[in-house]
């Protein structure tokens, strides 16, 4: 049996368990590492200054949006392309991917110029300082002239682990962090280029990934061959793309515009407020990196038995998921509670930002055990195509709920509420995903029952 065909048949008929620890431990290794590639990135640039970190975070959210069309084309394509294997559609899956590279590439050279030419307004709005701006100028305007390696990146690793190519995907993502975390302390402080030297790093580590996710597809080591030739616009691809893909990157946008209202709302207690935040959500996005490499495991399992209307396959994974996720949700906040200043203190020795961020991260851990299961949810909606409530959750969170927990929370009780409104809105959100769950379950509980009717009948 050939790899296409192995993967196809761990999808159709392995054991649940072992198929998404299979596809989701290399997933759940390259994010992770390159969640500490953020991680030692902020530490390097902590040793310039607490301006410099600041910048970072000033910079965050956009370089965050600039992934995210890269994520949300990726996903969309992803979602429709796990759909078609279930149909046994290769040809369909294909010209998905081959669409999705067109839009990433086009969407990427405008977002390229447009970039540069507003960054500076961009870049306040954001809530940069006059202290922090010319750090974010150099750093950002070397991130925006990456922006389509960052996007394509990003795409590449999402259809890879659709079609079932983890290990592939994760040594796309092992490459990059790596390469970043050794061209770092080259670049900022061999060639002295400070905090510029931190994003020509980043970009020449985006580029290689990017290099050997182009060659794996062109050395036919892939299962989808994707070739030009031959290749037609299909409305109902396009159109599919975006139904999944226009919620995340419209939370997205939330999402950003949210941060960017948390730096503003921290820049008036001073730099090391907004430096503070902007380390806080660095170090708890390690764990989101980890849920996120387990989501995209399960996103393919979820989609391709649904399409192959596997229901009892697809009840199975959604449990065994939770669990698993809960479980480790539980264990990183309980040592995120238990050594919140030492953490602290690996990025700044300021301490007004060790305090400031000890605080936060706490607050941010509490609800943190249960946003496994608002992660796999939101997954499980993504799967089955289902954009609506997939967008709503992702807006609850980081819009409908955190933008008026950051805009009013602050008036009531200061710096407290910047550091609470994430805490608040994922809490919130988490109640939300329960109604949202208890609907979808009963939806899949019942096709199993009418399935097995069916073949009983057969």
């Amino acid at each position: 049996m050939s790899i296409p065909d192995k993967r196809t048949e761990m999808l159709r008929n392995g054991t649940i368990k072992k198929t998404l620890l299979t596809l989701a431990i290399p997933s759940i290794i390259g994010m992770v590492v390159n969640g500490i590639y953020n991680i030692v990135d902020t530490i390097f640039v902590g040793r310039i200054g607490t301006s410099a970190v600041g910048a970072v975070a000033v910079v965050f959210p956009f370089f965050m949006l600039i992934s995210s069309l890269g994520i949300a084309i990726g996903m969309g394509s992803a979602s429709y392309i796990s759909r078609s294997l279930g149909r046994d559609n290769k040809k369909e899956a294909e010209n998905t991917a081959i669409t999705g590279i067109l839009l990433v590439v086009g969407i990427g050279i405008a977002l390229m110029f447009l970039g540069l030419h507003y960054l500076e307004d961009i870049l306040r709005l954001f809530g940069a300082t006059e202290s922090i701006l010319s750090y974010g100028l150099d750093y950002g305007r070397v991130l925006v002239i990456g922006s389509p390696f960052v996007m394509l990146k990003m795409f590449f690793n999402n259809v890879m682990r659709a079609e079932g190519s983890v290990k592939a995907s994760m040594v796309a993502l092992l490459l990059g962090a790596v390469l970043n975390i050794v061209l770092d302390p080259i670049f900022i402080f061999t060639f002295d280029m400070g905090i510029r030297g931190a994003a020509v790093a980043t970009i020449i580590s985006q580029a290689i990934s990017v290099v050997f996710q182009v060659w794996y597809y062109q050395s036919r080591r892939s299962y989808l061959q994707l070739r030009l030739k031959g290749y037609r616009p299909n409305r109902v691809i396009i159109s599919q793309i975006f139904i999944i893909g226009l919620p995340l990157f419209f939370t997205q946008g939330l999402n950003s515009g949210a941060m960017a209202l948390v730096n503003n709302a921290a820049s008036d207690f001073g730099d090391a407020a907004v430096a503070a935040m902007g380390i806080v959500k660095r170090v708890m996005s390690l764990g989101l990196f980890a849920l996120f490499g387990y989501s995209q495991a399960f996103l393919p399992v979820a989609g391709f038995n649904y399409g192959a209307k596997r229901y009892d396959r697809l009840w199975e994974a959604i449990r065994f998921s939770i669990k698993l996720s809960t479980i480790f949700t539980i264990v990183i906040s309980v040592f995120i509670i238990g050594l919140s200043e030492q953490v602290m203190s690996w990025f700044s020795d300021d301490p007004e930002v060790l305090a400031i961020g000890a605080r936060a991260l706490r607050a941010y851990s509490i609800p943190f055990p249960m946003l496994g299961f608002q992660l796999i949810y939101f997954s499980l909606f993504q799967a089955l195509g289902r954009g609506v409530p997939a967008g709503l959750l992702s807006v609850s969170r980081q819009g409908l709920i955190l933008i008026p927990a950051v805009l009013f929370l602050p008036l009531w009780i200061g710096l407290d509420g910047v550091i609470l409104a994430q805490p608040v809105a994922d809490g919130l959100t988490i109640l939300m995903t329960g109604f949202l769950a208890i609907r979808i379950n009963k939806e899949i509980k019942n096709n199993i029952v009418a399935h097995k009717e069916m073949a009983a009948v057969e």
